[in-house]
């Protein structure tokens, strides 16, 4: 895609934002959600999307200390997960992680996550395991980047993963649209980010065409 239809695309979206052809309404952020390990890729494409269209984000991680990819990407968070202005918010991103069972264990993690029940919510790879710790996804249709097999070993029940669609599951038969939309949830796995991001962006309001990431 020209750098000129992207900029036309930005600017449309902007206009609907106008208020009575004057006044422009202020967007309300998505929190993204940092910790150890985190896979940078899964949500880049999700983070453009929002930026092609200036929509604001905070990146927040448990505490205000460098946290590295696993790629080897370091990255400071604007605020800690003890600072929220939930009214400030609208949606939740949650990266997949190389490891991601010291964020399972984290109390404090868990409980930012809960308040963010009834907004729009983007969990990908094996994020989406913080969800049903949560709360929020015990028993509902979901995509994770891991085998049931494997959670259950992580003290996780049958009856919290009885419509999970786990990594074998999905390529056996895969999930035709690539991401699983429950309510205001999206999960998805890692190979189908781009899919999930653009799906994520609709969700919050902003339809970017699908072959600004190459896809047909």
């Amino acid at each position: 895609m020209k750098i000129v239809e992207v900029k036309e695309n930005k600017r449309q979206y902007l206009d609907l934002l106008l208020l009575a052809g004057e006044e422009e309404i202020e967007m309300k952020k998505t929190a993204v959600l940092l910790y150890d390990t985190f896979c940078n890729f899964e949500i880049s494409p999700a983070l453009e999307i929002l930026a092609l269209v200036g929509k604001p984000i905070t990146v927040f991680g448990a505490a205000k200390q460098t946290i590295k990819s696993e790629d080897g990407l370091s990255v400071l968070p604007d605020d800690t997960i003890d600072h929220l202005d939930l009214d400030a918010y609208d949606s939740l991103i949650l990266p997949g992680a190389m490891d991601i069972r010291e964020a399972i264990e984290n109390e404090r993690i868990i409980d930012f996550i809960k308040k963010f029940e009834g907004k729009t919510i983007g969990a990908i790879s094996i994020a989406p395991l913080l969800l049903v710790r949560a709360g929020l996804l015990n028993g509902k249709p979901f995509m994770a980047g891991i085998n049931k097999e494997e959670v259950f070993e992580e003290g996780f029940s049958e009856s919290d993963l009885t419509e999970m669609v786990g990594w074998d599951d999905n390529l056996r038969k895969p999930v035709e649209e690539g991401y699983i939309i429950t309510g205001n949830i999206i999960t998805s796995i890692s190979y189908n980010f781009v899919k999930w991001a653009l799906a994520f962006g609709k969700m919050v309001g902003i339809d970017i065409p699908a072959k600004t990431f190459g896809i047909e």
